[in-house]
């Protein structure tokens, strides 16, 4: 049994603050609420680190086997907050003295490696069920059927994110191939201006953040369903194991996705190629897209299969049950690893 303290503004971002990995773990993990009952101190954000190095320094010294954590699930954070995304091991300094945290994230482990469904979307048993009745009605729906909604699309292109200039919203690390792409998706839904664009979230007019809404996703997802040609589904950061809902909202609600993706990102293993449009270059430059372009005939047949093998996807308990345990151990031997070092 390993005992975990929680700390940090990110308590709720992390696998232990899910119910469905909470459910495979509370045979192996405890969570308390002192350092002094705890062999882990847990937390979920680089920005914690800097932020309470001393308090983390002082309670290192006084319990010399507590070890420290940073467990990131999102790799937006590592590359625009932390210090070295790439480093397994970060040693702070502090009034208190010098002190080492171990580093579990997209960039530093397999952890977040996706085989059946992302990690994302196993969070919360809510995405698969807003997407299953969605997924099921679209695998229905026939190549020609498809041309016709697009044809006839109220919505040429719609993006749902919030607008984002910052400069660590466009952080590179060329060499690993990991882009910011925050800046890039607002600059995307700039100079997209043919057609009818919808621009929603925060910093595009009077919207709230969306995560302030009762059930964001299930809000997206009703009010785009049926109305799109195209959706943006870029990440806030290019890593090659790094998939969020967005894609699978575009799918689900019958829009084709514009999407950022190398050749050996997870997403070519899990959805049908030429049924998404891929805008992949380094360095990644927004172009000027003309949301008025038509599907072809080639897209929207894969557009058709990729429907028919999503519906499969979400329907697939044995796989999604066998993606939760594959990532609830690999945690638990990072953690284990990280207790054996101190």
């Amino acid at each position: 049994m390993i005992r975990i303290k929680l700390c940090g503004g990110f308590q709720n971002r992390n696998p232990f603050a899910y119910e469905p990995f909470l459910n495979h773990l509370t045979s192996e993990i405890a969570l308390v609420d002192e350092a002094e009952d705890a062999d882990l101190l847990l937390i979920s954000h680089p920005m914690d680190l800097e932020l309470s190095s001393a308090e983390f320094a002082m309670m290192l010294a006084q319990q010399k086997r507590l070890r420290l954590v940073l467990l990131s699930e999102e790799p937006f954070w590592d590359t625009g907050w932390g210090r070295d995304p790439f480093c397994r091991d970060l040693i702070s300094e502090s009034i208190h003295g010098s002190f080492t945290c171990r580093v579990i994230s997209h960039q530093t482990t397999t952890v977040f490696k996706t085989s059946h469904l992302p990690y994302f979307l196993l969070t919360d048993p809510r995405y698969i069920a807003h997407y299953r009745p969605l997924f099921d009605y679209n695998a229905g729906m026939s190549v020609a059927g498809w041309l016709a909604h697009f044809r006839s699309a109220e919505i040429d292109a719609a993006f749902f994110s919030e607008r984002r200039l910052a400069p660590r919203d466009r952080i590179t690390f060329a060499a690993s191939d990991v882009w910011g792409l925050s800046w890039y998706r607002t600059r995307f839904a700039e100079r997209c201006r043919k057609g009818h664009v919808l621009r929603a979230g925060k910093g595009w007019g009077d919207d709230p953040p969306r995560q302030s809404l009762p059930d964001w996703h299930a809000d997206k997802l009703t009010r785009l369903n049926r109305r799109c040609r195209y959706l943006g589904a870029f990440e806030n950061t290019h890593q090659a194991d790094y998939i969020s809902e967005k894609i699978f909202d575009a799918f689900a609600v019958g829009a084709m996705p514009l999407y950022f993706a190398a050749e050996n990102h997870a997403v070519h293993q899990l959805i049908e190629p030429g049924s998404w449009l891929n805008f992949y270059a380094t360095p990644p430059r927004a172009p000027a897209f003309d949301a008025r372009r038509p599907v072809s005939l080639a897209e929207a047949e894969a557009y058709a299969a990729a429907q028919i093998q999503l519906a499969k996807t979400m329907c697939d308990l044995a796989a999604t049950e066998s993606d939760l345990d594959r990532i609830c151990k690999a945690t638990l031997k990072e953690l284990r690893a990280a207790l054996a070092s101190r």
